[in-house]
C-alpha cells in the first residue's frame, strides 16, 4: 500500500513537472504579445506596380504613400498620398475657425451674455436715432431758412435792386449746410444699419456659443 502511494506521488510531479513549463511559456509570450506594438522599421511606395523599400519617409514616400512596415516585412498602417488641394482647402477651412472662435472669445470678454449685449445694442441705437432726429430738425430749418434767403433774393430782382452781399453770403453758406447735413443724415443711417447688424451678430454667436 505504500508502495503503491509513492509511485502515484512520483508519477504525479513527473506529470506537473513536464507541464509547467508549457503553461509558463504559454502564458509569457500572450502578456508579451499583449503589452508590446510593432515598431516601424521600414516605409514601401509603389511606382508603376514596383515596391521601393527604405528605412526612412522620403518626399516621394509622402507624394505617393505609402506602406509602414515592421522589421519582419508585415504591414502596421497605410498612410495616403499628400493632397495639396485638400490641405489647403482644410488648412482654409481651419484659419476661418481659428478666426471665428478668435471673435467669439472676444465677444464673450466684452459682452458676457444676450441680456447685456441687448442692452448694450439699445442704448447705442438710441443715442444714434437721437442725433439722427436733431439732424432732420436742422435740415429742416435749414431748408425754411434758404426759402426765406432766396425770397429776399427774388423780391430784390423784381424791384431791380442790388443784392446784398450779405444775401449772398447767406446763401452759399445755407447750401454748404445744407449738404454737410445732408451726409450727416446719410452716415448716420449707415451707422444705425452698421450697429444693428454688428449688435444682431453679436447677439447670435452669444445664443449659440
Amino acid at each position: 500500500m505504500n508502495i503503491h502511494k509513492i509511485q502515484h506521488k512520483t508519477y504525479f510531479k513527473r506529470i506537473f513537472g513536464s507541464v509547467l513549463p508549457i503553461i509558463f511559456a504559454f502564458s509569457s509570450h500572450f502578456v508579451f504579445a499583449n503589452n508590446t506594438q510593432p515598431k516601424a522599421a521600414y516605409y514601401r511606395y509603389y511606382s508603376n506596380g514596383v515596391a521601393t523599400v527604405s528605412r526612412t519617409v522620403t518626399p516621394t514616400h509622402i507624394r505617393r504613400g505609402y506602406e509602414v512596415l515592421d522589421q519582419n516585412m508585415y504591414l502596421i498602417k497605410k498612410v495616403p498620398a499628400y493632397n495639396v488641394e485638400k490641405d489647403l482647402r482644410e488648412e482654409k477651412q481651419r484659419a476661418i475657425q481659428f478666426e471665428r472662435h478668435r471673435k467669439d472669445l472676444q465677444i464673450k470678454r466684452s459682452f458676457r451674455d444676450v441680456e447685456y449685449a441687448s442692452r448694450k445694442r439699445n442704448d447705442a441705437l438710441k443715442v444714434l436715432n437721437k442725433q439722427l432726429r436733431q439732424q432732420y430738425i436742422l435740415m429742416k430749418q435749414l431748408q425754411t431758412d434758404r426759402s426765406k434767403y432766396l425770397t429776399v433774393k427774388a423780391e430784390h430782382i423784381l424791384k431791380k435792386k442790388d443784392i446784398p452781399t450779405s444775401l449772398e453770403t447767406n446763401i452759399r453758406n445755407n447750401l454748404i449746410h445744407i449738404q454737410n447735413t445732408r451726409d450727416s443724415i446719410e452716415n448716420l443711417k449707415k451707422t444705425i444699419s452698421d450697429q444693428q447688424e454688428y449688435y444682431d451678430y453679436v447677439i447670435y454667436r452669444l445664443q449659440v456659443m
